[in-house]
């Protein structure tokens, strides 16, 4: 039994309030009678000094008593326990986490939970209803107010595990949201914690969410994990490292084992890393392959999902560039030169279209009619173009003040002793922001036209001491490295759900993208960037681009987030919240809601106060 407001004993008063009106002697009345002989008791009781009477046994008396009481008990709001759910309106949130796929006897984490919520759903009154809530990196509305339990049961099949993380506080943020707009709503969290110990939820006052309960889902914490998985090629071949971390609370032992491509072994080795620590494994001279996997079997593991992880091997590709320069820049042909590692091509004019692609253009002096395939270096330009709005030259009077300091363009650049004598005036440029201004001139624009990355310096080199200072070195190798698209170069490890920038190769006919399983998507894109959101499958996927010199492959690594693999289970520490241990096999029979007695102890009083009334009225 709960009782949810002791703080209203005090309304237990009224029934010694009530004895004492009954132990109070009656005010006498003055009457004429014929005799007092058989009147002889009650002149006793008439005549004595007390002001009190001996309580007598009188039905009035009891019935009151046992309405106040009834109605005391209903101001303390009992409450008794409940396996069931009890709210009218009940917002169930199920954290879908890498974390919830943790193995715990014959289910995961995250199937004990829809089996939980299952158990629950079938219990519902005709006029209950149940709102439910994936809580994902994303918080998502599956069904909204539903008291159907076959398609509440039905929703809950369809649920996929994640291999990404929860956004907790947007996920309780939109719980309290629901259940502001329904009074009287309980919101109940089924997950492990892990969520809510990594994005440090908290802030979410639980006053904006009614009745709330944490019911955990987990209860072990042994997993060893593979952290990073890098390789790096070399002039003797790829050698690698392998970390891995034992997250559990006792010694873990296993077998590495490396894979390339193909699914060919190419190295095996044991390791033994102590508990709540980690380890690392070297790699050396491992054959050639544009990447390779990683699997680890631990001796005592919940967690298979961070037990294998792909690594593409790091390499620094070399680019292609054009110099269109009719009369020529000495300075800016070296600065390209040091800049990185790029095949440059000189040219006197802009070439016809078609006329191949490269992976940066730069333009000193001249402006294409149209823009060419790869991104865009353009100083000193002196003509409009469709993309390209020139409106004359300008004489400057004052010293260049970078207006985008933290812009990785700038980045170790300083123009506190450049000079410009004068620049071209560009008008409003959508897409493009300004980095570098003398007085209200820009000098310096950068950002994205119909997807190329474009780098506009206003500028003729011959008119400023730009070239003679350390920042123009600097700023040109910021700018190629921003510009280069780097085919060759891998597009490193990522997360599931991210969201990714990936520089596409100048000129490609049709570009797929090839998941883990080997089905095949094309790429929409245009221009030399792809926005990517990184899908939930984690493995290897290869993005292939047709280009009319042959066909180029590049390789993507996903892999589960590290955090998740420290399967922990943590407690939701919201204030006035209500955690309910409990995991695995137990996790069902616990005890879940409160079931107020309130209403019925208020009606049970009514009725005795009608039944007082009654026998008042009949006079006894």
């Amino acid at each position: 039994m709960q009782w949810m407001a002791l703080g209203s004993m005090w309304f237990a008063l009224i029934i010694p309030a009530i004895l004492i009106l009954y132990l109070l002697k009656r005010k006498v009345e003055d009457r004429v009678v014929p005799s007092t002989l058989l009147w002889q008791r009650t002149l006793q009781n008439w005549e004595a000094v007390r002001p009190w009477e001996k309580l007598r046994r009188n039905l009035l008396l009891f019935l009151q008593l046992l309405a106040a009481l009834l109605l005391v008990l209903a101001l303390l709001r009992p409450a008794i326990s409940t396996e069931g759910l009890a709210a009218d309106h009940t917002i169930l949130v199920i954290e879908n986490s890498g974390s919830m796929q943790a193995r715990e006897g014959e289910q995961t984490r995250l199937q004990r939970a829809v089996v939980t919520a299952a158990e629950w759903i079938e219990k519902l009154s005709s006029s209950q209803t149940v709102t439910l809530i994936e809580a994902g990196l994303e918080p998502n509305v599956l069904l909204t107010k539903s008291g159907d339990r076959q398609q509440l049961l039905h929703t809950l099949e369809q649920l996929s595990p994640s291999n990404g993380g929860t956004d907790t506080n947007a996920a309780l943020s939109l719980a309290g949201a629901i259940a502001a707009n329904e009074p009287g709503s309980s919101v109940i969290w089924l997950g492990d914690g892990e969520a809510a110990a990594e994005s440090g939820a908290g802030s979410v006052m639980t006053a904006d969410l009614g009745h709330f309960r944490f019911v955990q889902m987990g209860r072990t914490r042994e997993n060893t994990a593979i952290g990073v998985f890098v390789t790096q090629k070399e002039a003797q071949g790829v050698n690698g490292l392998v970390r891995i971390d034992n997250h559990g609370s006792q010694q873990a032992k296993g077998k590495v084992t490396v894979y390339d491509h193909e699914n060919k072994l190419v190295d095996t080795d044991s390791f033994s890393v102590e508990a709540g620590s980690s380890g690392t494994i070297v790699l050396e001279q491992l054959p050639a392959s544009p990447a390779y996997r990683a699997v680890i079997v631990p001796e005592q593991d919940a967690l298979a999902q961070d037990n294998e992880v792909w690594s593409v091997p790091a390499a620094t590709g070399r680019g292609t560039a054009a110099i269109v320069s009719p009369a020529g820049n000495r300075f800016l042909h070296q600065a390209i030169q040091t800049a990185g590692s790029l095949e440059v091509e000189s040219m006197q004019q802009v070439p016809a279209n078609g006329e191949g692609s490269r992976d940066v253009w730069i333009y000193d002096g001249v402006v294409p009619d149209k823009l060419p395939d790869g991104n865009i270096l353009v100083m000193a330009p002196e003509q409009e173009a469709g993309w390209l709005p020139y409106e004359g030259k300008r004489e400057l009077d004052q010293q260049p003040k970078v207006t985008s300091a933290d812009d990785p363009l700038l980045r170790y650049v300083d123009f506190a002793d450049v000079h410009v004598a004068k620049t071209a005036v560009l008008g409003d440029m959508p897409g493009m922001k300004t980095l570098v201004q003398a007085g209200e001139t820009d000098l310096v624009r950068a950002g994205t036209i119909a997807g190329r990355r474009v780098v506009i310096l206003g500028f003729d080199l011959h008119d400023s001491d730009f070239p003679l200072r350390p920042a123009f070195p600097i700023f040109m190798r910021n700018a190629v490295t921003w510009l280069v698209s780097t085919e060759a170069a891998p597009i490193g490890t990522l997360t599931p759900f991210e969201q990714l920038s990936v520089p596409l190769t100048p000129g490609a006919e049709k570009r797929v993208l090839t998941d883990p399983a080997g089905h095949q998507e094309p790429v929409q894109a245009t221009g030399t960037n792809w926005m990517l959101e990184v899908p939930n499958q984690t493995g290897l996927y290869r993005l292939d681009e047709e280009l009319p010199a042959g066909q180029k492959s590049r390789w993507i690594a996903v892999q589960m987030s590290e955090a998740q693999s420290d399967i922990t289970p943590k407690t939701m520490k919201l204030a006035a919240a209500i955690t309910q241990p409990g995991a695995g096999e137990t996790a069902a029979a616990q005890t879940l809601g409160s079931l107020e007695l309130m209403p019925w102890l208020a009606v049970l009083a009514l009725l005795v106060v009608f039944v007082e009334w009654r026998v008042y009225q009949r006079g006894y």
